[in-house]
């Protein structure tokens, strides 16, 4: 929140990564997430602050009409919070599926494309 509010740009990346990114610099994908959180954190740091609109009406309210066939995806190292999230997505969209995979943090689509792929095909079949 400290280098968010100072707009120190290299400090709120390094932190994001610390906390988005936690498999780390080994795993597979982490030169373009750096990349990416890098530039992000420079365009945040940068950016008009206070621009943030709330809804009179809360998203977990509104689960139950989604019609759609939906899959939720999230990685088993992912932060804590994004794993309560995408249960609660699962639990209140009609019909939903969670696919909870092995060895991925928040940046899974970068961490295991194959088997993000795998899951998506899997349920485009059905």
């Amino acid at each position: 929140m400290a280098a968010d509010r100072g707009n120190d740009a290299a400090r709120l990346a390094e932190t994001e990564l610390a906390v988005w990114a936690s498999l780390g610099d080994r795993a597979p994908g982490y030169a373009a997430i750096a990349g990416m959180v890098t530039e992000n954190a420079k365009v945040r740091a940068s950016a008009e602050k206070g621009h943030v609109r709330f809804s009179a009406v809360g998203a977990v309210e509104l689960l139950d009409r989604v019609t759609v066939p939906t899959t939720v995806v999230v990685g088993d190292h992912d932060h804590p919070e994004i794993g309560v999230i995408a249960r609660r997505l699962a639990a209140g969209i009609p019909g939903a599926h969670l696919e909870i995979v092995a060895a991925t943090d928040h940046y899974l689509p970068l961490r295991a494309p194959e088997r993000l792929m795998e899951i998506i095909l899997r349920r485009c079949r059905r």
